[in-house]
């Protein structure tokens, strides 16, 4: 398969966004030339990449899975990956992404996966990520109490309630916002006593999200001030 302007009549529409691209030309710069939205640019450059990768895999004697495709893309490419996955492929990736997270060791890797858990929003996905909340990397706890938050399950309220203590500001940040979307009337009490005995040292942006929840979670349970 050649991928240049000399055979452009051969290739498919989404290469001409993907050759622009390769001159350095931005998405929006694409986007105006082609008269196409952004969301189509982005999209067009997936399916010139992933063709791409699956000529090229055909053509080597050892081939790349899924799984392996999936970490080799950036997050926009992801995100696209996740939304073209019909019925079928979408049961068989969750299994993926559920053995891998068990199982890979890199830590680069394993956020990417516990990431795309979270965008997958599926519960069966929380017990074996409630675990990573206790690893030593601080991003990777932080990618799991945000996974986690993403996932929505009210059951989780206390595991972002023990991660307002963790040592990272990041992460009780994270901790604090989702709070907002699936606490308790337990967790109202918990974030005032953080932003009343805390306030004077805790990290400014870990203030506000304590106090943005504190009033999505008053109007959740209908509470006056």
């Amino acid at each position: 398969m050649v991928i240049g302007w000399e055979n452009i009549d051969n290739l498919e529409d989404y290469f001409i966004t993907y050759l622009l691209y390769k001159k350095s030309l931005t998405v929006p710069q694409i986007s105006r030339i082609r008269n196409k939205s952004l969301e189509d640019v982005n999209d067009d450059l997936i399916k010139a990449k992933l063709s791409i990768r699956k000529y090229n895999r055909g053509s080597q004697s050892k081939e790349k899975d899924t799984m392996e495709l999936f970490l080799s893309l950036s997050k926009e490419e992801r995100l696209v990956f996740l939304s073209q996955l019909e019925d079928k492929a979408l049961i068989d990736f969750k299994r993926k992404i559920y053995r891998g997270i068990l199982n890979i060791e890199n830590v680069d890797d394993l956020m990417v996966l516990v990431w795309a858990a979270g965008e997958l929003k599926d519960n069966r996905f929380l017990n074996i990520i409630y675990p990573l909340t206790e690893r030593y990397h601080s991003n990777l706890r932080r990618i799991s109490y945000s996974a986690i938050g993403k996932i929505g399950s009210d059951d989780s309220s206390h595991i972002l309630e023990l991660g307002l203590s963790d040592q990272n500001p990041q992460v009780r940040q994270y901790c604090a916002k989702y709070l907002g979307n699936i606490g308790s009337r337990e967790s109202i009490r918990i974030l005032e006593n953080l932003v009343k005995n805390k306030a004077g040292f805790e990290k400014e942006y870990v203030i506000r999200a304590c106090e943005a929840s504190i009033e999505k979670l008053y109007s959740k349970f209908s509470i006056n001030k």
